[in-house]
């Protein structure tokens, strides 16, 4: 077990290498601004693992890192130093970029100078990234290292000056030094969950505004990806290392091994369900576009275009540790739609923070998970909601173990692509789902994901132990939605008003009073986004047509079922066709699972659940 200090241990890679260090049962002093960041640490460690982390306050920005004498001499005790702070914000100006990354990777460097003189310190690890020019080789010309930076950003700039600063003091001192070079880091390989947005999230950003019509750069070019937990689990190995050496380690995909720009901007726009591109734009050309006053009117930072690369990087050294540990090299792809989706749902929302649930995923849906006892109980949203509306339910269901789904192409999850047609995708997704795990499923349903459920239901009644409908939408909409077009068109320009006044005048709410302002404020904010539009466009059309609704309820004999039904609700009915069913009726609106959400986990529970 290595003692080991840790900077930027509550950021994107730090939280993830903390994680798989705690799981190797290493001890772990990690530098944050407060005690109140180890919360978010908390949520992410099991008990035993958290036990292994102390907090560190200080900030890098500060001189002396703003930490005490006490915490000065825990430091000097580290085995192990791991420099992974600094913020990613390509937009830092020159006197931020130096206090954060020079004047600290000057303070760090005497810390460890400390450490090795105390005979403590056998490995220092410095995250910096792929486009520091500096290598061992040319290390001692740093002059021409600094002419090379002359064009570069202060963000850019900076980095590079602390990255050749630590190399030096290493040499000067004599311990070993592992400099690990990760390219745009995305979210993990199992997941997708992308909490940085500053990377590929700005291609994302500008994709939504339509302005990805053509590649930057072109197929010749491409952006050097790697997912958290490989770059985590790369440094978690070289703290492993028995007998460390002095070497560069670039994390990244070589270029034959990664989708060139034009697949990834292709892939990007299909996920957006946005047109495909055409052409390309030389990066001289955008990169001159971008830096007057277009780039200020658009937003996109001039800076990004500086990750596009088209040149080899030297990974020999990468290799041979990957080799030897065992390790996962190259980006899942089949996971890229899972990034492109996270990263379309977090510049739509503002960063919400679920405490007691946890980011999953089963099958293709994303998820949000909640820890309990029993088997498992599959929530599924209607439209105009999505995994967050339902937390408060989930919440009241307080033993349980529940996974509260984001449908294909709302939320997090991405769209299914099934020629067949939005609905027909949405089951399959969720059967997907359902057939990979290993224990039969409560299925619980609301609105349009109630008609989902039974679909569901039908083609895997063996896998579901009871199904609960709650104001299941069992018979067509309005005809007016019948165009996917106007629909999209229409939805682009809903108002806050106009929402509330629709969820009023249709029964969803029995009064304004009873609208959370949450509800309303996801809504709006999940309509920023073109793939939700699109989709919810398509799903609008196809419950205004009765093919949709073909159910056999008269053979619902095999699997436990309930309904709960809001009788004021002012357009949907429940068809006589499913009178036969245990029905639980309610003085409340369509939306009740949502208005009153320990109301509605008090029926569940009356039924079975």
């Amino acid at each position: 077990m290595a003692h080991i200090f840790i900077t930027g241990g509550t950021g994107f890679v730090g939280t993830e290498v903390i994680k798989q260090l705690a799981a190797n049962g290493h001890q772990i002093a990690a530098l944050m601004r407060s005690t109140q960041r180890l919360s978010v640490l908390h949520d992410q460690l099991d008990e035993e693992a958290f036990r292994l982390v102390t907090a560190i306050v200080g900030d890098l920005t500060q001189p002396g890192l703003g930490i005490s004498e006490a915490d000065h001499q825990t430091i000097r005790q580290a085995d192990i130093i791991i420099h992974a702070g600094g913020p990613m914000d390509i937009m830092l100006g020159e006197s931020q970029a130096k206090q954060v990354f020079l004047d600290a990777a000057d303070q760090l460097s005497k810390l460890a100078s400390d450490a090795h003189i105390n005979g403590k310190l056998r490995h220092f690890i410095h995250v910096v990234g792929f486009k520091s020019p500096v290598t061992d080789q040319n290390m001692d010309q740093p002059a021409a290292i600094h002419k090379l930076l002359e064009h570069e950003s202060p963000y850019e700039r900076m980095k590079i000056r602390a990255d050749l600063h630590i190399r030096e003091q290493a040499k000067l001192h004599g311990y070993p030094l592992s400099v690990v070079n990760p390219s745009v880091v995305i979210g993990d390989s199992a997941t997708g969950n992308t909490e940085q947005i500053g990377g590929l999230g700005i291609l994302v950003a500008a994709a939504r505004l339509k302005l990805m019509g053509t590649v930057p750069g072109g197929g010749s070019y491409w952006l050097p990806l790697v997912h958290v937990d490989h770059a985590a689990a790369f440094i978690t190995a070289l703290v492993d290392e028995p007998q460390p050496v002095s070497e560069t380690y670039y994390l990244l995909d070589e270029q034959g091994s990664s989708p060139n720009m034009t697949e990834l901007i292709q892939g990007m726009n299909k996920e957006l369900r946005l047109r495909a591109p055409i052409g390309s734009i030389s990066l001289p050309l955008l990169n001159r576009l971008l830096g007057g006053p277009l780039g200020s009117k658009l937003g996109i930072p001039q800076q990004s275009l500086s990750f596009i690369v088209n040149t080899p990087f030297p990974t020999e050294a990468t290799k041979r540790m990957k080799l030897a540990h065992k390790q996962a090299t190259s980006v899942n792809s089949a996971i890229l739609p899972h990034v492109v989706a996270d990263l379309d749902y977090r510049l739509s929302h503002s960063e919400s923070i679920h405490p007691g649930f946890s980011r999953g995923k089963r099958g293709p849906l994303a998820t949000l998970e909640k820890k309990g006892s029993g088997n498992p109980i599959l929530l599924l949203p209607g439209t105009f909601s999505g995994a967050d509306c339902f937390i408060p339910l989930a919440s009241e269901l307080h033993e349980r173990h529940v996974w509260i789904a984001d449908l294909p192409g709302f939320g997090r999850s991405p769209y299914h692509h099934q020629s067949e047609g939005v609905i027909e995708g949405h089951v399959r997704s969720i059967i997907a789902a359902i057939t990979e795990q290993s224990q039969p499923i409560t299925l619980v349903g609301h609105s349009y994901g109630a008609l989902l459920a039974a679909k569901v239901m039908e083609a895997i009644p063996e896998r579901i132990q009871s199904m609960h409908l709650l104001q299941p939408a069992l018979h067509p909409t309005y005809a007016r939605y019948r165009l996917p077009s106007i629909n999209r068109f229409m939805l682009s320009k809903l108002s806050r008003h106009a929402l509330d006044r629709s969820l009023i005048n249709q029964g969803c709410f029995e009064s304004h009073e009873q609208i959370p302002a949450s509800y309303t404020n996801f809504v709006l904010d999940e309509l920023k986004s073109p793939r939700v539009r699109a989709t919810l466009a398509d799903t609008l059309s196809a419950l205004t047509k009765s093919d949709t609704f073909k159910l056999q309820p008269a053979k619902w004999n095999t699997v436990p079922t309930h309904i709960a039904w809001g009788l004021l609700d002012r357009y949907y009915t429940l068809p006589q066709a499913y009178s036969h069913l245990p029905v639980k009726r309610l003085e409340r609106g369509h939306h009740f699972p949502i208005s009153h959400p320990a109301e509605t986990a008090q029926l569940l529970r009356q039924a079975g659940v």
